[in-house]
């Protein structure tokens, strides 16, 4: 049996790492080939790397920026969007999810945003159904730009609350609206979208039991159709990590108290009209699930835009360039904005099957067959049965699902089928406090030097296998 020691508070946005320098040649020609079967369908992120202002615990890509580069921005991710749109491999792909993150999409004007979405719709095979979301700050959704996207065709709005407490929103987070100021902006969002999301973090500093209660209860009385909760987690190159890890402003975040804060949150959203709570930090209303989330965890292809976007594309994971400037400059070069790449094998290819599948609560894995032409219990049948003996899965047929403690330990199950280790703490353009990045309890509060192999995971039972042989070292994403 397995029993893991320190929870990963996220986990991973793709897999394998894109960690090699780019072969063009190989790129371009697998661009021209048909999806193989099983890979004809897929979702698109574009980021926008741009802000108001600089949140304190934020590690995407993002910057404070000026109109002119904004405007130089806009231009390449066009070119962008029509250099992929010529590409025969991405024409044979249906599209069932757009998702525009940052940063701050909602920084731009409602001209660039909107213009942005058109130009998606009008080059790629969305499907009839296309769930189409951009994030944003709730203040600049006023209704002059609800009006423009209600137009252009968004359909979907996920915004960051994180809390409604006055007092930590600007002390900490460095968000400068009141509660009162953010009840209203949500009340603007929902007269005009009504399917949105709110972001939640819990763990914050200051956050109190009945703070954190609070949250959750004004959450669910605001009209959205679902909410992503996540834990506090440190990433360099925030302000948060200088406070909590360079001038030790802030005791280290206890995971004992993440493990209550979340068990509160399942409890709570249980009893509410949030009942489908099918990813490990994604609670909808009966029909409501993201499809950008469940259409990635059923491993579709990601055509990713943008600076320092993330994609999954024609048998490789890419990386593109995360500085605005090089990433404008090369889309007026015209290439393609690749930074790093990875083509994945096809053992890592059946990683990424159980890594992005794990992500949801209810995981049918019966596509594997169909995908690799063998069962999952010839290849990872092992390994599942260590985590159902555990407690940590329970199975039916070809269908696992996440018990009470598997939700707690979710993205140790996902980060247990990755053989390739890399430096990032889920979202795939950060870092996070430690040096594998999921050492995050570990690495802050010296429980195990940040290069200890096995620090995440301990056997328990003298019938189970060595950790050497059961368990993975703590790895990203």
């Amino acid at each position: 049996m397995l029993k893991f020691k320190l929870r990963e508070p996220i986990g991973s946005s793709t897999y394998p790492m894109p960690g090699e320098a780019v072969d063009l040649t190989k790129t371009l020609k697998g661009l021209q080939e048909s999806p193989t079967p099983h890979r004809d369908f897929g979702t698109i992120y574009l980021h926008v790397p741009f802000c108001d202002q600089i949140c304190s615990f934020c590690g995407f890509n993002k910057q404070v920026s000026t109109s002119d580069v904004k405007s130089a921005y806009v231009a390449a991710v066009h070119k962008e969007i029509e250099t992929y749109a010529a590409m025969p491999h991405v024409r044979q792909i249906q599209f069932r999810a757009v998702y525009i993150g940052g940063g701050t999409p909602n920084s731009l004007t409602k001209d660039q945003l909107s213009g942005i979405v058109k130009a998606l719709r009008n080059n790629f095979n969305l499907s009839p159904d296309c769930e189409v979301t951009t994030e944003g700050t709730p203040q600049n959704f006023t209704e002059e730009m609800n009006a423009s996207l209600l137009e252009a065709g968004i359909n979907r709005i996920s915004t960051g609350v994180q809390t409604f407490n006055t007092e930590i929103r600007k002390e900490h987070l460095h968000m400068n609206h009141t509660r009162e100021e953010l009840l209203g902006f949500i009340e603007v969002i929902r007269k005009s979208f009504p399917n949105f999301n709110l972001d939640l973090i819990y763990n914050l500093p200051l956050q109190t039991d009945d703070i954190w209660k609070d949250d959750i209860k004004t959450a669910l009385g605001l009209g959205s159709k679902h909410l992503s909760v996540l834990p506090l987690v440190l990433l360099e190159n925030t302000i948060f990590y200088s406070d909590y890890i360079v001038k030790g402003k802030y005791a280290p975040p206890d995971q004992d108290n993440e493990i209550h804060l979340f068990n509160h949150t399942v409890e709570a959203l249980r009893a509410s009209p949030f009942t489908d709570h099918y990813s490990m930090r994604d609670w909808a209303q009966p029909g409501y699930e993201c499809r950008y989330i469940t259409t990635n965890a059923k491993c579709g292809q990601i055509l990713a835009l943008g600076a320092g976007a993330h994609g999954y594309l024609a048998g490789q994971t890419y990386r593109n360039i995360r500085s605005t400037q090089r990433y404008i400059q090369s889309m007026k070069d015209a290439g393609l904005p690749l930074e790093a790449q990875r083509f994945a094998t096809r053992s890592e290819e059946m990683q990424r099957f159980m890594v992005m599948g794990l992500r949801l609560n209810t995981f049918d894995t019966s596509a594997f067959n169909a995908m690799f032409n063998v069962s999952i219990d010839e290849v990872f049948g092992e390994k599942l049965q260590v985590l159902v003996d555990s407690g940590y899965l329970a199975r039916n047929g070809a269908t696992f699902h996440h018990t009470d403690s598997g939700l707690i330990w979710g993205n140790n199950l996902r980060t247990y089928f990755e053989e390739q280790k890399a430096c990032t703490v889920g979202y795939a353009d950060t870092r996070g406090a430690g040096s594998t990045g999921k050492e995050h309890y570990s690495a802050i509060t010296r429980i195990k030097a940040s290069g200890d192999v096995e620090a995440n995971i301990i056997d328990i039972l003298p019938e189970a296998k060595s950790p050497a042989d059961t368990a993975e070292e703590i790895a990203s994403v």
